[in-house]
């Protein structure tokens, strides 16, 4: 045992230092990488700030609201991978370079001509719009300066703008970008909005309540204070978190922060700080975040603490895990500090008072059961079996569990409430839920459905024998509904609509689900499968003409579309096409 100790002891020093050695050593303004825009860089989004479920990998660069602006090889090396996806990063190019170091353009609008011909020709041959390839080492060379293609909004964006990353070609783990040197002017100090203080025990208190406090805050003589007085009544152990943003030169946009550290009595007590994370480790923002505010609220903020199961390689330094101890007629002096990568630098200090309270009833209606974090966990009754692996939750949950016999109308099991909606889960659990019985026909259009405030919406699933089994990372009110509703297709513009493409250059489509949502779809012309975009977030499919596309005669246009319930739709229609 005692080796055992001393063997992770060595372990966990060797790898605080080369992490931090590495972070150190990273200059990133010497690798001469020139921007990857030739327009001033303004940011509507910048690294690591908090989203919902991952952390921001690169930084966002504003493009005037419009699309279609140059983009550069920021630096010599070839094209590792091509993604066009029609969510996500839409249209993308990674590119690895010499120095050990791979670049990434997101949402792009287009490639280059060579590109576009490379990339289309692989398109066709798969026959999908979507792809995620990887061109031999060599295959596609690129200088610094050459022009890989124009800036777009396509895959998850919610506005026209370049998402740029830069990641270690060995391991792909993205680097705050922000240390490039590029001139991104930056004077403005993070600004802070509200203070967060969580009891973490059942005996502890803060104003003499078990339950979570906020305060809000104000700006006097440069440093932040809270609003009403200076002195938060607390005991036991508690956690703090602060709802802060940054904000950069040129932009209304809210950014994250690079550090955040607390001082409790002048004493260093918690330091994160964002150079760098893993892909496999972003999920567990879900615990760096209130998941409560931000489901409940909208609100993202920095819980700054740890929770046992929070595996984050961003956290610098903690005492007791950032719990802060409060004992009765004691007082703590704390200081909160914010800090961009320009070190522009704002402070919140406010004093902890040591009361103790009355110990209060916990609430114990509906809790099944206390789940350590290192355990998994089954759930096996009438009608429903849910499992948790190891692992799964941050925390110990005090696990809550509750069956409502009151069918909703178009449902085919009771509805079980599986704890809530506000509890984050680190891993997938499995949820198995009999339905009632149906007509064979039927059997397949049968899936889960997640219930918010009476709305339901798809979990998808498959069936086994009499059940709908499905892996699911969110916790909540489930049930088994059906979808037999096919996709709706809508042909777009008057010319297509009255059957004449003479005068166009493209046609496009709205393609909708009432439920399950598109999972398939395919475009002929004259029986010939053609390339048509799709725009997820829109509902919108077009095909661009191309050779494939007669000059002139009878068009015969197909869509044939699928939802992910099998349900199936098809537009077909003989258009006239003139030469102008």
């Amino acid at each position: 045992m005692i080796l055992h100790k001393l063997i992770k002891f060595s372990h966990t020093i060797i790898l605080i230092f080369i992490v931090n050695t590495t972070f150190s050593q990273l200059q990133l303004d010497t690798l001469g990488w020139i921007p990857p825009v030739d327009i001033p860089i303004y940011l509507a989004g910048n690294f690591a700030e908090l989203r919902t479920g991952h952390f921001h990998a690169g930084i966002d660069i504003k493009t005037h609201g419009k699309e279609g602006f140059k983009i550069y090889a920021v630096q010599g090396g070839y094209i590792s991978r091509i993604k066009i996806s029609s969510t996500g990063y839409g249209k993308a190019i990674y590119i690895c370079h010499p120095d050990g170091y791979t670049s990434v353009y997101g949402h792009m609008k287009e490639y280059n001509i060579q590109l576009e011909k490379y990339v289309r020709a692989v398109q066709y041959q798969k026959e999908s719009y979507e792809l995620d390839i990887f061109p031999e080492k060599d295959e596609l060379m690129v200088n610094q300066g050459d022009i890989i293609g124009l800036s777009g909004n396509t895959g998850g964006s919610s506005g026209p703008h370049l998402h740029f990353e830069v990641r270690d070609t060995r391991t792909s783990k993205p680097l705050n970008a922000l240390f490039l040197g590029y001139d991104i002017p930056d004077n403005i100090s993070p600004k802070m909005y509200y203070l967060y203080v969580y009891p973490k025990t059942t005996s502890s208190h803060v104003n003499e309540n078990n339950s979570d406090h906020f305060y809000s805050l104000k700006k006097l003589n440069g440093h932040y204070q809270l609003r009403r007085g200076d002195t938060v009544e607390a005991f036991g152990n508690i956690g703090l978190g602060l709802k802060v943003n940054d904000f950069i030169n040129g932009s209304a946009n809210r950014c994250g922060v690079y550090q955040l550290k607390v001082y409790i009595n002048n004493e260093l007590y918690f330091h994160n700080k964002f150079d760098g994370f893993s892909f496999s480790e972003t999920r567990y923002i879900n615990s760096l975040m209130d998941f409560k505010e931000n489901v409940e609220k909208k609100r993202k903020l920095h819980k700054l603490f740890i929770d046992p199961n929070n595996e984050l390689s961003v956290y610098v330094n903690s005492l007791q895990n950032g719990i802060v101890t409060v004992k009765n007629n004691e007082f703590y002096t704390v200081r909160i500090e914010a800090y961009d990568v320009n070190e522009n630098k704002s402070s919140l200090e406010f004093v902890i008072k040591g009361t103790e309270g009355i110990e209060t009833e916990t609430d114990k209606e509906n809790i099944l059961a206390e789940i350590p974090w290192q355990n998994d966990f089954l759930i096996d009754t009438t009608g429903i079996s849910v499992y948790f692996p190891e692992e799964c939750f941050y925390d110990t949950c005090r696990f809550s569990f509750n069956i409502d016999t009151q069918k909703l109308e178009n449902t085919y099991s009771n509805v079980f409430q599986i704890h809530n909606r506000f509890l984050p889960v680190h891993k997938r659990f499995q949820l198995a839920i009999k339905y009632d019985s149906v007509p064979d026909s039927l059997k397949y259009k049968l899936l889960l459905a997640k219930i918010i405030n009476g709305k339901m919406t798809s979990s998808g699933g498959s069936i086994e024998d009499d059940k709908i089994i499905g892996s699911l990372r969110e916790l909540g009110s489930y049930t088994v509904t059906l979808d037999t509703t096919p996709p709706l297709i809508k042909a777009l513009g008057n010319s297509a609509e009255i059957g004449d493409l003479s005068n166009l250059t493209s046609i496009s489509f709205l393609l909708t689900d009432n439920f399950s949502g598109i999972d398939v779809y395919r475009g002929f012309v004259n029986g010939k499968w053609v390339l048509f975009e799709w725009d997820a977030k829109n509902d919108f499919l077009k095909y661009e003409f191309d050779e494939f596309m007669p000059k002139e005669g009878l068009i015969d246009i197909r869509l044939e579309v699928w939802d992910e319930r099998g349900n199936f739709s098809m537009f077909h229609k003989t258009y006239i096409k003139n030469t102008l």
